[in-house]
């Protein structure tokens, strides 16, 4: 007699019939009529046909800085926002995905799905390496390990191992130190951990079709699956790397590498380095050259494709996807 329940706060209270929210329940038949919507269970008056349900709550269409997510109201969320795989993106601003979350590259790191507040280091595995830190990350095809930094030791793949006990060829260790050794002049990276500093040199996707070991030698069959900044490499190039100071590359998997020309006017002497650590011929290929076309803010903004030679955001590149 003196109390009624109304839905408030996304939830059913109980409350006196003197506060405004209590309402005549509607009669089963109106249910049924245009001008009721159910959200979940719970039974609205519909205002207009912009009138939604987003799980158990209610918006409209017309509402700005709305937004209505995998049943999830968001409000006051930045214009031109879209709901992307449960996550919200914006569209003026590049937002990459970490696991089940979104970030910005400029202000935070993603590192095997691990996210960090940071973009002041670069990722070890699913750790962070910061900079100017006494460790250092040991990486290979399937491991990475940080390690406290120590003299005379070196990276061996994930290993870090003294040179006085051990050496090291292809990521392998063998238990007969040389003095004439070469130790792995760099590790590979995430594509994520190059970015923006790659976006300014001659770079390519190439896929490995079969390596040889001769001597001292590894000789490679690289597959152009895309070229950058308009390279005149052919379809397929024979790349010549030295055997144990170079990180061990596996037939079939696609890989970040950068170009440097000796003689400008001969492309047969081009030397090829690969950066990255395997990469997706599409979701990797694809977000390197929007992050790199927001970094780079080229004047030129045009976006036209004519027989898989496209300029797009300054970039000049051809795909063989």
């Amino acid at each position: 007699m003196t109390h009624c329940c109304c839905f408030k706060n996304d939830t059913l209270e109980v409350n006196l019939k003197d506060e405004k929210c209590c309402l005549t329940p509607p009669k089963e038949a109106e249910l049924k009529s245009p001008e009721y919507i159910s959200c979940s269970g719970i039974n609205y008056k519909r205002e207009s046909g912009l009138t939604q349900c987003c799980g158990k709550n209610l918006y409209s269409l017309s509402d700005v800085n709305v937004l209505c997510c995998n049943g999830i109201l968001h409000l006051n969320v930045p214009e031109q926002s879209e709901c992307v795989g449960g996550l919200i993106y914006t569209q003026k601003q590049l937002k990459m995905s970490c696991g089940s979350q979104i970030y910005d590259h400029h202000k935070q790191r993603c590192c095997s799905g691990d996210l960090y507040n940071t973009s002041k280091a670069e990722c070890c595995g699913n750790l962070l390496l910061e900079h100017n830190s006494n460790k250092i990350c040991c990486s290979s095809s399937t491991h990475a390990m940080l390690h406290d930094t120590k003299p005379n030791h070196f990276c061996c793949g994930h290993y870090y191992y003294n040179a006085s006990l051990w050496s090291c060829c292809a990521e392998h260790l063998k238990p007969t130190p040389s003095h004439n050794s070469f130790h792995p002049e760099y590790r590979l990276k995430p594509l994520t951990d190059l970015i923006p500093d790659i976006c300014h040199k001659t770079v390519l996707f190439g896929k490995v079709e079969s390596v040889v070991l001769q001597n001292n030698q590894r000789h490679i069959v690289v597959r152009v699956i895309v070229k950058v900044s308009g390279i005149s490499e052919g379809p397929l190039l024979y790349v010549i790397l030295d055997h144990c100071s170079s990180p061990v590359l596996e037939n079939g998997m696609t890989y970040l590498w950068e170009t440097n020309n000796n003689n400008n006017n001969n492309n047969n002497n081009r030397e090829y380095k690969p950066l990255s650590i395997p990469v997706d011929v599409t979701t990797d290929i694809h977000m390197f050259f929007t992050a790199c076309n927001l970094n780079l803010m080229k004047a030129l903004s045009v976006n036209t494709c004519s027989q898989m030679l496209c300029i797009q955001g300054g970039f000049l590149y051809q795909g063989n996807f």
